[in-house]
């Protein structure tokens, strides 16, 4: 479903400060808020997905952020040469010791304090950016060391890892929400919004979300046209995984592929507040009451006059 209208209509106030807290509350058993004189909902569970950066250290990349990492970490310890040495799992981690660069401590840079400057930031000298100590890079699977895994691109690693189902899962789903071109270990403090977003929602495509509502606000902030197509590819793959989405959006790409529109107004402030139109957004266009479903229903003209078919979910321009 899409929540619009007008800046300051009421789509926050709604959605973020009373549905959000009324489905906690109830699946908590505490009182609803104060707004919400009465709530019922099969939803116990809501994540509210945003663009936000994921991660404020460089310790943190794709490859972490996802079960890879763990699974990564456990192959290699099965490797002759770490049973040899007695590696466990833990030696696999640049966030310990036993396998971090000792210049660096496992970050890939050194931070250099110039006086009256501001520091200074520089690759490694001595692991040159691969985080890991010598030692632990001579262990390899299939010819390939850790870090050379790391170095990988999702679209390199598939193929790779197609014998090993958990981490070739992971892969796939990765792919699939459009981040195919990222390296196993890039940061994800240096992602956009889009790829964040997009990134957050990996964790939850593998896993039925029956009882679960997405809420995206102004999801499409910043993203091409193509990247609001993939993000409507993900919602849709949510939603089979049995998801309920809910979208604040003021985007015509993304409100014609919703399933359901509430439109909020007639304006913003002391003239919002009302619910101007509600329903099937290529049903409402027929007949449009509200300034939204106006611009709706020209941006609708547009595929008809370039004589693209319109479905119930339609091409995006």
């Amino acid at each position: 479903s899409a929540v619009t209208g007008f800046s300051g209509a009421g789509k926050t106030s709604l959605i973020l400060d009373s549905i959000v807290p009324a489905i906690k509350a109830q699946d908590k058993g505490q009182p609803l808020p104060k707004q919400v004189k009465e709530f019922n909902s099969p939803i116990h569970h809501v994540v509210s997905v945003d663009a936000s950066p994921i991660g404020k250290s460089t310790r943190s990349t794709v490859a972490t952020y996802t079960s890879i990492m763990d699974n990564l970490r456990k192959l290699f310890a099965q490797q002759p040469l770490a049973k040899e040495k007695h590696y466990t799992p833990s030696y696999f981690s640049y966030n310990n010791k036993e396998g971090a660069c000792p210049t660096c401590g496992g970050t890939g840079i050194v931070t250099l304090d110039i006086q009256f400057l501001p520091d200074m930031q520089q690759t490694c000298p001595t692991c040159h950016g691969d985080r890991y100590n010598q030692k632990i890079q001579k262990v390899k699977w299939h010819d390939l060391s850790i870090v050379d895994v790391l170095n990988l691109d999702i679209n390199e690693a598939i193929p790779i890892f197609k014998e090993v189902p958990k981490i070739e899962r992971d892969l796939l789903l990765l792919k699939e929400v459009g981040l195919d071109y990222l390296h196993l270990g890039e940061s994800t403090p240096t992602l956009s919004g889009g790829e964040a977003q997009r990134l957050k929602l990996v964790t939850h495509l593998s896993q039925r979300q029956d009882d679960t509502l997405f809420v995206f606000d102004e999801p499409t902030i910043g993203l091409h046209p193509l990247d609001v197509k993939v993000l409507v590819h993900v919602m849709q793959k949510l939603i089979d995984q049995g998801a309920t989405i809910i979208t604040i959006t003021h985007d015509l790409n993304l409100i014609v592929n919703t399933d359901y529109m509430l439109d909020l107004g007639p304006r913003g402030g002391e003239n919002g507040g009302k619910l101007v139109a509600k329903g099937r957004p290529l049903e409402l266009i027929k007949d449009p009451h509200s300034l939204t479903v106006k611009y709706l229903a020209d941006y609708v003209d547009q595929f008809k006059l370039n004589k693209i078919i319109l479905y119930n979910k339609v091409a995006i321009q």
